[in-house]
Order: C-alpha cells, then structure tokens, then sequence
C-alpha cells in the first residue's frame, strides 16, 4: 500500500475510534432513555366526563388506571372563566360612581372563593385595574375585558390536588399575552412550580415570547421546571429559543393538531405515536381524545388511552410519570468534534486523491493540511463564541441594554459540526470505491464521524438539524457518472444531476431525508388485513427507509469489479454508480441522533453485512475463475 493511502487510512480510522467512545456513551444513553409519559388533555377529559354523567374525580381515577400518567391544568384568565360560565357579567345593584383611572369600570358574577382568588392575583399583578369584590358576588376592576381578559391569573389549587389525589401528575399550561414583564413571568411559573413540575405552554406562543425569554429561561430554572418542547410539529413561537438557551430540563413532546387527527382513529394514531417514540424520540404525549370524527362515545377515550400505553409499551418503552431523560445527555465535546475531524479529513483527502489521481506528495500534503484543518474547525468556532459572548457581555455592561443583546450570542449557531457532518456525508461514498475492505474501511469511518459530529445536545433536540444543501448525493453521484466512458452518457446524466438539484433547492426539499424515515402511518392496518399486508410488503421492498440500502454500496461495488475483469467497463461503470447509490442512502439514518442508534443500525448494519459478505463471495469467484 502506497505511504500516501496509509496515512489516510490511518487518520481515517485513528479518528473514527475517538468517534466510536461517543457513540457507545449515546448508546449507553439511550438504552436506559426509555420512559414516557402519557398526559391527557384537561378540557378533553373534563368533557367527557359531563357527556358520560361521571363525576370528574371518577374520570381522573379511570384515566389512570387505563395508563394516563398526567392531566393537564389551564392557567386561569378571565376569558376562559367566562367561556366557562364559571363567571357572568352582571351590573352590581349599587355601581360605583367615581369613574376609574384606566378603561371603565367591568362587574363579572361569580362563586365568592373563586372572586376572591381572582380579586388577589389582579391586584397583585395589575394593581391599576383597583380590582375589589362587592358583596361577595361581583368581581368589579378597571380596564376592559379584551386587554385583562387574556392576563394569567394563576392556578386552580383545589383542582390541581383533586388531579393528584388520583394518582395523576399535573403538568401546568401557562397561557402567553401581550407585554408579560419579568415580574409577571416569574410569578406565574412559580405559581406553577407549585401545581407540578413539567409544564407544557398554552397555546401558539411562550411566555415572554419574544423580548423576555431570557425571564422566561431564569423562572423555570429558579422553579426547576421541566420544559415541554414540542419539536415535532414545531407549533409554538419562541420555543426554539427556550431550548437554544438550555432550559435546565427539556422533555421531547408531541401534540396531534385536529388536522392530524382528521385521517386517523386511534388505532392508527396509537400506531403513530410508537413511531414517533422510537424513530423522533418523543417522551412526553400530549393526548386529545377524538370528539367528532371517529368518535363512538365519550369515554373511548379511555381506550385511546389503554391502547397508547400498550403501543409505547411494545416499542420498548416504560409508560410512567416519571419521564424526564437521564443525565447529562451524551454530547461530543470539542476535543471528541475535533477527532471527527480528523476522521473525515482522512476520508475526504482519499476522496478527492484517488477520484483526481493525484500524484503521491500532493496527496500526502492534502490529507496532512485537511487533517490540521478539520481538526482546529471546533475549537476556532469555540474562540470565537467566547469572543462573541465577551463582546457581547461588556456592550450590556457598558450600555445597561439588555434587551437588544446580539443575537448571535445569545443563540450561538453550530456551524462546525453541520460542516464535518456534510464533509462525512458528501465524500464518504466516494471513498468507500476505494479497493475492497480499505473503502469499506474509509466509508465506516465517515459513518462513525457523521454520527458523531450529529449527536450533540441540540442535535438530539432538533435545535440543530443536519444541513446538506442536497450536496450529500450531488457528489457522490456526479463522480460516480464522471466513470461513464461514453462521453455523451457523462454530459447527460450530468446535466439530470443538475437539473435534479436545482429543483430540489428551488423547492427546499431534502430529497434524502424524505426517504430515510420508516412509515409512520399505520399504512392501513386499522382498514383490513389484506391492505395490511400490501402495507407491509410496500415497506419491505419500497424505497423506504433509505438505510435498508446500505448493502448495496459493497454489493454492486463487487459486481462492478466482476464486471470490470470481465472486460465490461460500461456495465461495471452502471454498477458503480449502483454501488455509490447504495453506500450514499446508508449513511442518511446515521444524521438523525432523535433515532437510538441500535434502531438505525438494525436495518442499515444487516444490510450492510449482507451486501458486504456477498460482494466479497463475487469477487472471489471472479479471482477464482481469472486464476483457472
């Protein structure tokens, strides 16, 4: 072997075992990262439960035993009260005749408890509505009902200890509103922290969205607050910063929208809420029961319930209360980015070296200074966040300006990572058509390093997503046809590659990763048995998921070199586009850290196995038969 393959080699695969230690500390990680919880929706259940003529402490003892480990608990606002009926307006008998100083003067007839409650939380937050309580019966305070109508007012305790007295957690749903100052924030998360310990936002918006999330992020630290991030479907503005800013406990949840629900009944959203454990990494299911369409009864909710325990239980899951992630959560730190580096430094220079033909002492040079570069890459993006943050921190303290920080250090991009990630995924194929095992080799390093430059924190929180710019299949498959000897077969299927990329940028598409996940719809099961069993063989021998074609890469890597000695060199080339085909969709799952990793290697590892051996097996034939 020439000195200038043995170094890359050598730098490839000494890089990929400082990659491995953080994938085993992933996978360590994830086997004990196997609880989930089950919360039900409080208006769904309390619904319910008037439609069924249960008395709701009966509902809440039913849910549990069923398998629901928490209920939710809206925030008080006079607007609910009222959608409620819980409070009316009603003019008192004697109204005050001095006229307020803010608005005018609002009466609202309600429960004197509930006043009472309501009269000390506007006054402590509002003191300018003059809030007071006339004759135990009348709410009257200033202002108007659409500007403090929409205001938090805390928390129902009684209903709160009700919930756990049925052995169900509660899990707070604070409501967002117009200018909710520090002060306020921290008021109702601790009024919260009071009521339970994981809270789920209301609504479209966090509190504090978009000029105190940093209030925000302070409050549910000092409360010790676990967040509830729903970063699935993405639903709620100013999440994304909360998680960027390292809430002190974020849980992965997930909440089907009425429009999810339409084109399922709950066997089938049962089917998708397994899927969403094991292959999204959801632990936290936010469930509301079907009401309209395919709903029978109120109280087949119930059995929504029971089936979804048993679906996540058969996925491998603890269906518990207790369902926050282990700590700390596995993430590379610099020095283990760094190590990547060098990994895909090595396979990259034996890329670009044996698909130019570059002459020994320029590929030496090349694999030396890729090597230096990819390994610096993490720890210069590290110098200068701090720099950034430094920068940052005097400008406040000089200016007192706290509420104009720059956004890039508040948020630091990740840029290192997506770069070396890109570098894995772009060039490993082409290196894996090295001779043999030495570019299986090269293409098993590029997958340790793209695996673990991906499995940082806000990789695993989908703060971060891998960025491929499409470029992951572009280049392996444009040097792949670059081996076409017809000249006019290469222009062609150049142009297509083109055209194909262009569009797919045009429309924002990530053309790979629309076909690396597995079927998340219960592709028909819940209709009859034989569109269940068209549904599983569609996902047998379809395209998806993309992994389950990483044996291709050795398998027609072997046909092509068959093909090659047999004096074939058009059909060898097809075959090798084939090859870098296969080898380019089996590294597609390994950029997905949401997915356990023994989940993504089950299919891509046998796959891999199996092509490999049989690769192998050809081309020995073929040496057997050149040597007779």
């Amino acid at each position: 072997m020439k000195l200038s393959r043995l170094l890359s080699l050598t730098t490839a695969v000494a890089g990929a075992t400082a990659a491995a230690r953080v994938l085993v500390r992933r996978h360590q990680w994830e086997q004990s990262n196997n609880r989930a919880a089950i919360c039900v929706d409080f208006d769904d259940a309390q619904a319910a439960a008037i439609r069924a003529g249960l008395p709701l402490a009966d509902m809440l003892a039913r849910l549990g035993e069923t398998g629901a480990t928490h209920l939710s608990l809206p925030e008080w606002t006079l607007n609910r009260l009222l959608a409620q009926g819980r409070l009316t307006p009603q003019a008192p008998t004697r109204p005050f005749n001095q006229p307020p100083s803010i608005g005018h003067w609002n009466y609202l007839h309600g429960d004197a408890g509930l006043l009472s409650r309501l009269a000390a939380e506007l006054n402590a937050r509002l003191p300018q509505t003059e809030t007071a309580v006339l004759n135990h019966a009348t709410l009257a305070f200033a202002g108007d009902i659409p500007t403090i109508g929409q205001i938090g007012l805390g928390f129902d305790v009684e209903l709160a200890a009700l919930i756990r007295g049925q052995g169900l957690g509660v899990v707070p749903r604070p409501v967002s509103y117009a200018w909710p100052d520090p002060a306020l924030l921290a008021r109702t998360l601790a009024q919260a922290a009071q009521a339970g310990q994981i809270i789920a936002f209301a609504g479209e918006m966090i509190l504090g969205h978009e000029m105190h999330l940093n209030a925000t992020v302070q409050a549910l630290a000092d409360n010790d607050l676990t967040f509830v991030y729903f970063a699935e479907s993405r639903h709620q503005k100013g999440d994304w910063f909360i998680a960027k800013r390292r809430a002190p406990h974020i849980l992965l949840g997930h909440r089907f929208t009425p429009a999810d629900m339409v084109p399922l009944d709950y066997h089938a959203a049962c089917h998708n809420w397994a899927h969403l454990a094991r292959a999204r990494g959801i632990r936290f299911c936010y469930v509301n029961f079907f009401r309209v369409l395919h709903a029978a009864a109120p109280l087949e909710g119930l059995d929504y319930v029971h089936h979804l325990k048993h679906a996540l239980e058969d996925a491998g899951l603890a269906v518990t209360a207790d369902a926050a992630p282990p700590t700390p959560i596995p993430a590379p730190d610099t020095a283990e980015l760094s190590a990547a580096g060098v990994a895909i430094a090595g396979v990259g220079a034996t890329a670009v070296a044996q698909h130019f033909n570059l002459p020994e002492s320029l590929t030496i040079s090349l694999t030396l200074a890729a090597a230096a570069g990819a390994a610096a890459l993490p720890y210069a993006e590290q110098s200068v966040e701090q720099s950034t943050v430094n920068n940052q921190q005097s400008t406040i303290n000089h200016s007192h300006d706290h509420h104009h920080a720059d956004l890039a250090a508040l948020y630091p991009p990740s840029y290192a990572p997506k770069l070396l990630a890109l570098g894995a995924a772009a060039l490993g194929p082409v290196a894996a058509q090295g001779d043999g095992l030495v570019g299986l080799l090269h293409y098993l390093a590029a997958t340790a390093a793209l695996t673990a430059v991906a499995s940082g924190l806000e990789y695993q929180l989908r703060i971060e997503e891998y960025r491929g710019f499409n470029l992951e299949w572009l280049v392996p498959l444009a040097t792949a046809v670059g081996q076409l000897p017809d000249k006019r077969a290469r222009a062609l299927s150049w142009t297509a590659l083109a055209a194909g990329w262009l569009a797919a940028r045009q429309k924002g598409a990530d053309v790979l990763a629309q076909i690396d996940p597995g079927y998340a719809e219960g592709h028909t099961h819940h209709i009859s048995a034989a569109m269940a069993l068209l549904g599983d063989v569609q996902m047998a021998i379809g395209p998806k998921p993309a992994r389950k074609w990483a044996g291709l890469g050795p398998l027609a890597g072997g046909v092509a070199a068959v093909l090659a000695g047999n004096g074939r060199p058009q059909a060898a080339a097809i075959a090798h586009i084939l090859s870098t085909l296969g080898y380019t969709l089996g590294m597609v799952g390994f950029r997905r850290p949401e997915r356990a990793l023994a989940e993504t290697w089950r299919l891509a590892g046998r796959s891999l196995g199996v092509g490999t051996a049989v690769g192998i097996l050809l081309t020995w034939m073929s040496d057997e038969e050149t040597r007779e």
